[in-house]
This record gives structure tokens, C-alpha cells and sequence, in this order.
């Protein structure tokens, strides 16, 4: 970052420093009354496994369980090509950093990303000496790009995406965040539309490559994966509904009641997106006098099995949602039918299932437009369009298995995005094996 930044940054960390210090007592009462809030303290705190000396690194990097699964594939294909570096692999969050230690077993090391003051990341970037970071969709943090910038590290943002709601946040605080973009090498983004979101707020507009999606090139179940088969349920109808945000569950379960009516013998997975939500929507299964089970109290692995007549199954496990796409006659994925944004649509489609969503998908437009016009997604507007699509899929296995089918064409689409941002690392590490430069796949790519 050039001179310009200092300022900018130095009013950030000022900011943040006041901030931390008003919060303090706040900050330690949690830690006393909230022990799982201390888990991974340290590692906040840059505390984190060094590499040893004369070994390579690449550090990656998302947000939560979302990111971190569409980062599996590209950690998979870092491991083969570069067997001598250490991958260590952070999150925001502890659900992410518990999904990277299950779904991303090719990293060495997990942990969670420290705290964006410039002695922690610094503490930190030393400890774990990359020679690369990769980030996801638009995870910024100023005194961490400002630190790998004045190390000479060089920084990729892949699978980037900037949505309409969050353009409008970061360009109030462009002042801060255009120092930021200048100082990362390369932009592999999923849209046109964050290229031209990302340029307004100062990112070079040489280093953008449009790639697409990661996600669709991490909907593949892991080998081993929990399946429909595996529970006992391949032949039943079933409705898997993921990432589900408050207010979805219960709309699920109104529909559900009336498709069980009319179905006996249809199942519901209902897999909330954050963990701390599990005993809350266990409660409200309780009190609507639903039937289910835990997955968590099922034995463990491939030898669980769904008990029969309990028609719902509570995933209240990490990793275990994509295996139970496959199979399913219809999908619901949430933060869609509340203002969240939306989640992973290829997921489901990339396993040949019919995906519904609500009206609230912008985090996943370019994937939702495209499963709408194949005809194997279904956005809805509101609960009585949710309940009206799940039971036309739910009701009628032919109209559900021609929808799946299309979903799987429309994800095949979006592959490709893995093999261009594996292209621009080579490059950026200066050590194409064969491939084409990295000028080259960002003039091909924008």
C-alpha cells in the first residue's frame, strides 16, 4: 500500500482501538459468562502454529461454513500440485474452523483468523509465513491486507463476490477500503457485476478475472459422505431443507404438514445454518408436537440410520449437509426466504436435485437466474407459494426427478471457475506447470 493509505489506516486502527477499549468490560464479561467464547482465544490473538523454518506456506482463508467448503476443492488441488507446502486454513468463526478440521482435511493446520489489529496480524502473518493468501468473497480487512502488503506477500481474492446490499456499505468507507483492494494481486470474482462494484470501490481493474462460482466446484460430497441411502431412506420421498435461518423452519413445517398429509411416509432433514441454533429449533419441533430425531444421537458415520415413523431428522452435526442432497425429490435453501441473502443453490442441483428458494437470494443471483431458467430451480415470493412448490415436487416423483435433472445441467454451467483460479495461483507463484499466464486467463476470463 503507498503512502496514501497511512492515514486512512492509521484513523482505522485509531477507531478500533477506541472501540476495543470502550468494549472491554463488555468484551470480559461475555468471556465469564460465555465459555465456548474463549475457545480459540489466543489464536484471536495471533497465537497460532508456526511453519518451521525452510518450508513453504499458503494460508487460506473464509469467512464461515460456507466459504470454508467452497475453499475444499481449491485446497485439494493446492495439495496435489504443491506437496511441500504447509496449507493452513482459517475462519471468522468457530462453526467455520470446525467444518475446515472436517471438510477440508487436506490442510495441515486450521484455526481462526486473528483480530484485524496491526500487532496481532503481524504476530500472526509471522508465525505462518505465507508465500500466498487466498481470501474469499470479500473478506477485507484493511491492517491485514496493509501487513501482507508491507511483507510482499502476495494476496488473491477467489470466488469473490460483492452483493448490491454490501456495494453500498463499503463505498461510504471507500476512503478506507481503496488503499485495501490496491494492495491485493489478483481478483478472481463470480460476476461481471462484482467486477464493476469492485473498480468503483478502487480495485484495479487489470487484476480482476471473472471465474464464477467456487461453490459449484465444491457441491461434490466428500468420499464417505452421509447419504439418504446410507439412513435407510434412499426410496422415500424426502425434502432436505439447508441453511435454514428463524423464521424458515416454521414455514417449513406448515408446508410440511400438509405434504405429510397427503404423502404418508415423506421425510424433512431440517439443517439449520448456524450450530448454536440446534436446541432452538429442537424446541420448536417439541412444542409443534412434531416427530424427530438428532443426528447427533444416531450412531455415528455411514452405520446411522433414520428410525422408522419419525418423519423429521434434525442435522444437528457439521459436514454432513451435502451427502444428503443426493437423492432427496426436492431441496430448500435458506437465508432465502428471510433477509439474509441467501446460501449455496448449486449444492443441491450439483446432485441432480430440484432446488427452491425464496425471494431473497442475492448472494446467489448469478446461480438462481440460471437454475430459473432451466427450469430445475423455483424461486418463491412468500410461505403459500414455499408450501404450494414443495408440494408439487413432494407430490409427484416425475415432475421432481425432470426438475433435478435439469438443476444438474444448469450446475454444470457454472464449472470451470476452479481450473481459472487455480491458473492465476500458478502464476502468482511463478511456477505454471505448463499452464497458460496469468495475463492471459485474466484477458480470457474478463
Amino acid at each position: 500500500m503507498g503512502a496514501r493509505s497511512a492515514p486512512c489506516l492509521r484513523a482505522y486502527n485509531a477507531g478500533l482501538g477506541l472501540a476495543s477499549v470502550l468494549a472491554l468490560p463488555l468484551a470480559v464479561l461475555a468471556l465469564l459468562i460465555r465459555p465456548r467464547w474463549r475457545v480459540g482465544l489466543a489464536e484471536r490473538f495471533g497465537r497460532v502454529p508456526a511453519t518451521p523454518p525452510g518450508h513453504p506456506a499458503i494460508w487460506v482463508h473464509g469467512a464461515s461454513v460456507g466459504e470454508i467448503a467452497a475453499l475444499a476443492p481449491v485446497v485439494r488441488a493446492l495439495r496435489r500440485e504443491y506437496p511441500g507446502c504447509r496449507i493452513v486454513v482459517s475462519s471468522l468463526t468457530a462453526g467455520g474452523r470446525a467444518a475446515a478440521a472436517s471438510r477440508v482435511p487436506d490442510a495441515d493446520t486450521c484455526v481462526l483468523f486473528p483480530l484485524d489489529v496491526p500487532w496481532v496480524v503481524a504476530r500472526a502473518v509471522r508465525a505462518i509465513a505465507p508465500r500466498l493468501v487466498l481470501f474469499t468473497e470479500t473478506e477485507l480487512w484493511p491492517s491485514f491486507l496493509a501487513t501482507l502488503a508491507a511483507h510482499g506477500i502476495p494476496a488473491i481474492m477467489v470466488s469473490g463476490r460483492v452483493s448490491a446490499r454490501a456495494f453500498e456499505r463499503y463505498r461510504r468507507w471507500r476512503w478506507l477500503f481503496a488503499p485495501a483492494l490496491a494492495g491485493v494481486r489478483w481478483f478472481c470474482v463470480q460476476s461481471r457485476e462484482t467486477a464493476g462494484r469492485l473498480v468503483a470501490l478502487g480495485a484495479p481493474a487489470d487484476r480482476i478475472v471473472v471465474t464464477g462460482s467456487l461453490k459449484a466446484a465444491a457441491a461434490l460430497a466428500p468420499p464417505g459422505a452421509l447419504t439418504l441411502a446410507g439412513l435407510g431412506v434412499g426410496d422415500a420421498p424426502v425434502l432436505v431443507a439447508g441453511s435454514t435461518h428463524p423464521g424458515e423452519e416454521s414455514a417449513l413445517l406448515e408446508a410440511w404438514a400438509r405434504i405429510e398429509a397427503r404423502r404418508p411416509g415423506a421425510r424433512l432433514v431440517l439443517a439449520p445454518r448456524r450450530p448454536e441454533r440446534f436446541t432452538e429449533v429442537a424446541t420448536l419441533l417439541e412444542r409443534r408436537g412434531v416427530r424427530f430425531a438428532r443426528r447427533s444421537a444416531l450412531a455415528p458415520g455411514r452405520d446411522a440410520r433414520w428410525p422408522a415413523g419419525v418423519p423429521v431428522l434434525l442435522l444437528d452435526t457439521l459436514g454432513e449437509l451435502a451427502g444428503l442432497y443426493a437423492g432427496a425429490r426436492a431441496a430448500f435453501v435458506g437465508g432465502t426466504l428471510v433477509e439474509i441473502g441467501g446460501h449455496n443453490l448449486l449444492e443441491p442441483a450439483q446432485r441432480g436435485t430440484a432446488v427452491v428458494f425464496g425471494p431473497h437470494f442475492e448472494n446467489a443471483r448469478a446461480a438462481g437466474e440460471r437454475l430459473c431458467r432451466s427450469g430445475g430451480g423455483f424461486a418463491v415470493r412468500d410461505e403459500a407459494e414455499l408450501a404450494e412448490r414443495l408440494a408439487a415436487l413432494l407430490l409427484d416423483d416425475a415432475a421432481a426427478s425432470a426438475a433435478g435433472r435439469l438443476a444438474l445441467l444448469a450446475a454444470g454451467e457454472a464449472e470451470g471457475a476452479l481450473a481459472v483460479t487455480l491458473a492465476v495461483v500458478r502464476g502468482t507463484l511463478g511456477c505454471p506447470p505448463g499452464g497458460e499466464s496469468v495475463a492471459a486467463t485474466a484477458e480470457r476470463g474478463c
